[in-house]
């Protein structure tokens, strides 16, 4: 198979009025025919059925009046783009999966700490204060409490004091982080089932662009502006298929090695040079 290690870029400005019109409608045709198979092919995994009795090359060849070398290449493209989308997704399901596990044991270790306090606070009221083996609290026989942290320890003077500023607001705080890992959870959970069972779509052109219409002052302001960027911006590649029985590439883009021309056959059959 050959290979090209290296390209050339061919300004507009050097080329004629008449040439630019040919490639951009080809550009425009080819991506609106690209979006059509990529949406049908979507539309088809979702309500899982044929929408066309015919191929979906059959129909954009009659729909967009292509010829075969074209519709091969945007069914083909569509395919592709349809493929990356999958495991898009799986890789998106597997990292919520990873998120899920991690934020499971941050929860069960939050949980028996939680479990741990409210027995101390039971503990307390019932005036017989008892702290667990495994935590670093520890009753004085002056009445003082203290715990022994890291790089320093609190202490409190009596267990009155230790109840009302260390357990009642450790004991809420750990509920409200608790509230929050859950809620995170729970958020997961529900994108890794869409993920799961949505077939997704794409926006051609870029989401982010899309969205500069409503969030940008200078395109709110003037959407014909917006208008011309997202369509150039939908509308700017061309991708044909390479052929092994076409000599220096396809029945399309045709490159002569010995006189260095690019031939492109336009859709109304004129062959353009560049």
């Amino acid at each position: 198979m050959k290979k090209a290690y290296f390209s050339k870029r061919i300004w507009k400005k050097a080329i004629n009025d008449l040439t630019l019109v040919e490639i951009a409608s080809l550009s425009e045709l080819f991506n609106r025919a690209k979006r059509f198979v990529f949406q049908t092919l979507v539309r088809q995994k979702r309500w899982k059925r044929e929408l066309h009795k015919e191929s979906i090359h059959l129909v954009v060849k009659k729909k967009f009046g292509v010829n075969d070398y074209v519709a091969n290449s945007i069914v083909r493209e569509s395919q592709a783009l349809l493929k990356a989308q999958s495991e898009l997704n799986k890789l998106y399901i597997k990292q919520a999966d990873e998120k899920i596990k991690k934020i499971k044991k941050k929860l069960k270790t939050e949980r028996s700490f939680l479990t741990t306090l409210r027995k101390i606070k039971e503990s307390c009221i019932n005036s017989n204060v008892h702290f667990p083996k495994n935590r670093k609290y520890t009753l004085h026989p002056s009445g003082l409490v203290s715990l022994a942290l890291q790089n320093h320890s609190l202490v409190w003077m009596n267990i009155y004091l230790f109840e009302h500023q260390y357990l009642d607001v450790a004991i809420k705080r750990l509920k409200a982080k608790i509230g929050r890992l859950e809620h995170r959870l729970f958020r997961l959970e529900e994108k890794k089932e869409k993920l799961t069972t949505h077939i997704s779509s794409v926006v051609f052109g870029s989401k982010k662009l899309f969205k500069h219409q409503f969030t940008k002052k200078e395109f709110v302001q003037d959407h014909q502006s917006w208008k011309e960027l997202f369509l150039a911006a939908r509308n700017k590649q061309v991708l044909i298929s390479g052929r092994k029985d076409a000599a220096a590439g396809n029945f399309v883009f045709t490159y002569q090695p010995d006189t260095h021309d690019l031939h492109v056959t336009s859709l109304s059959g004129k062959v353009v040079t560049f």
